[in-house]
């Protein structure tokens, strides 16, 4: 029974982003982290353990109380599914597909990358656009300097407060950004008492609009860089604990325990752009990239 469950899911069930995820999950042994790799949830990945102990019949972890263990089906498993990709990329040098795609230096934001990697990637995948897009993750600022110097081929971030004359700035989507804090820890920013500022970046915009914001009003803070989502969340259990973030990934992690600011002065929409070179024909792989996001965001992003 188990063998034919396995070839069911081998024949009907499986395409090479889903065996990616399995390896992914089997290999770190940690839902949590994975989560944060993948731009799942953890309930989304717990889900599908359990959908990949149901195909092949029996359990590919042991519940321990230190987390996670793999069990010798799950190593066999694990194994087969490292072997099925290796052939694909052989059967993919065979045909000559890896070596026609054309390459892409794509720059995004910390923000950005979590709200928008996963469905970009998977949509060249999906529709079989020969891209390999190669992220490289900083700030807006950095990011804008970078296309201007020709060391990256374009990028998708917040709108920079510089515009080089030389690249295109096209809107792609307009973002709002919270301010959040535990439920249990309102804050009244009217007392200055002393914040902690939790932020994915210090050079994102919204990091920057909230700290002139604090500054504005008198509010001591520090500011402190975390880079996971769900370790902010964390974070926000301390007291006097506030963080910013795009709404957009707030809604993506479905947050609890959340009380948000209303806060007067603080302008809460930014732009997210597509920079690249105005030199770039309509022709070239940019616009075939920039094609791909704007179709992604006629339609609100999946939750996985």
């Amino acid at each position: 029974m188990a063998i034919k469950k396995f070839n069911r899911c081998v024949n009907d069930n499986m395409n090479i982003e889903e065996i990616a995820l399995k390896i992914e999950i089997l290999e770190r042994q940690n839902l949590s982290k994975s989560a944060e790799m993948t731009n799942y949830t953890q309930s989304a990945l717990t889900s599908k353990v359990k959908k990949m102990e149901t195909e092949i019949g029996q359990e590919v972890f042991k519940r321990t109380p230190q987390g996670l263990k793999i069990t010798d089906v799950g190593i066999q498993y694990l194994h087969f599914l490292k072997l099925i990709t290796e052939e694909y990329e052989e059967f993919l040098q065979a045909i000559g597909a890896a070596q026609t795609n054309t390459k892409i230096s794509f720059g995004t934001s910390h923000t950005t990358i979590k709200i928008y990697g996963a469905s970009i990637m998977n949509s060249l995948q999906t529709n079989n656009i020969p891209l390999d897009v190669d992220f490289t993750v900083e700030s807006s600022t950095s990011l804008n300097e970078k296309v201007h110097n020709a060391e990256m081929d374009c990028a998708l971030t917040s709108n920079p407060i510089k515009h080089y004359s030389d690249l295109n700035y096209d809107m792609i989507a307009s973002e709002t950004f919270e301010v959040i804090s535990n439920n249990t820890h309102i804050i009244n920013f009217e007392e200055r008492s002393p914040v902690t500022l939790l932020v994915l970046s210090k050079g994102c915009m919204y990091s920057r609009a909230m700290a002139e914001w604090l500054k504005k009003h008198q509010v001591p803070f520090t500011m402190k860089e975390i880079k996971s989502v769900s370790s902010i969340l964390d974070f926000l259990q301390i007291d006097n604990s506030i963080a910013v973030l795009n709404t957009k990934l707030i809604d993506l992690y479905n947050y609890t325990n959340i009380h948000y600011y209303d806060l007067q002065q603080l302008h809460n929409i930014i732009e997210t752009v597509f920079i690249y070179k105005k030199s770039d024909s309509k022709q070239s792989p940019i616009y075939q990239l920039k094609n791909v996001i704007e179709s992604l965001l006629e339609a609100p992003i999946e939750q996985s």
